[in-house]
């Protein structure tokens, strides 16, 4: 019997009113990258567009979290700053609270049927309200984490990946060179959470749940991994191993709920 692949849910605010033509392009541009990579590790991708649009084709309150092998939360405008309790900056701008809240009911409901998530960008910072951490709201004109020109393309810089951590594990080295474009970034880190890679300036790149076994398998990181431009096999790496777990668990709840065929 062929295997069943694994179905991976995305999501984004794919058509969200908050964004101009170009911003809301370049996201559905990363989401069909994404959405690619998750293919080729060998999983099925079901888009899903978290935005209060009237657009959309799959919204994410519809989704059975039981018939999803795990959660993927992609990138897009500025987290709602009331939702880690502050009053907001200038800078901010982008916010589909709508889609905050769907997004967060959706690691939420991941969370609670052990499904693994993955984070980009924006996704990981969420998953750190989620956690109940707080946000960066701005990390200055300075900051080498994002163009500031008018064009806003993607810039590259070397993280620092934490030893010890599921990261460094699914990278296999100490340092990697990434891809981004954030203005905000993870400030207190949310209960439950370590850091796994950090840039030079000493600005999270990277946070998960720790390894435990049988444990949440839960990783998000601040950079792109999915723009065209990064290294040749990151992508790969990350999604393959976010896949395989999500294959893993599969076959575990399949086998949990498999009829016996002993007989009395």
């Amino acid at each position: 019997m062929t295997e069943t692949l694994p179905l991976i849910a995305l999501t984004a605010p794919l058509h969200s009113s908050s964004y101009d033509a170009a911003y809301g392009a370049d996201i559905g541009r990363l989401a069909a990258l994404a959405m690619a990579g998750i293919e080729a590790a060998g999983g099925r991708a079901l888009l899903l567009d978290a935005s209060g649009s009237s657009l959309q084709e799959h919204a994410v309150e519809l989704v059975d979290i039981e018939s999803v092998d795990g959660v993927l939360v992609l990138g897009g405008g500025d987290v709602d700053p009331a939702l880690y309790g502050s009053t907001g900056h200038l800078s901010i701008n982008g916010v589909d609270r709508r889609a905050d809240d769907l997004e967060l009911a959706l690691i939420d409901a991941a969370r609670n049927a052990g499904r693994p998530v993955f984070a980009i960008c924006r996704g990981t910072q969420l998953l750190n309200v989620a956690f109940g951490g707080t946000l960066i709201e701005d990390l200055g004109s300075d900051s080498f984490h994002k163009d500031h020109s008018p064009a806003e393309d993607m810039v590259e810089h070397e993280v620092l990946v934490v030893p010890g951590t599921r990261l460094r594990t699914i990278l296999g080295s100490g340092t990697a060179t990434v891809m981004s474009s954030h203005h905000q970034a993870v400030n207190e880190l949310g209960d439950g959470l370590i850091v796994s890679a950090l840039a030079e300036d000493g600005i999270v790149e990277a946070i998960e749940v720790p390894e435990v076994a049988g444990g949440e398998w839960i990783v998000g990181v601040q950079w792109h991994p999915e723009e065209n431009r990064t290294p040749a096999g990151q992508l790969e790496a990350l999604l393959g191993a976010f896949v395989q777990e999500s294959r893993t668990r599969s076959r575990l709840r399949a086998t949990a709920v498999a009829p016996s065929t002993t007989s009395a």
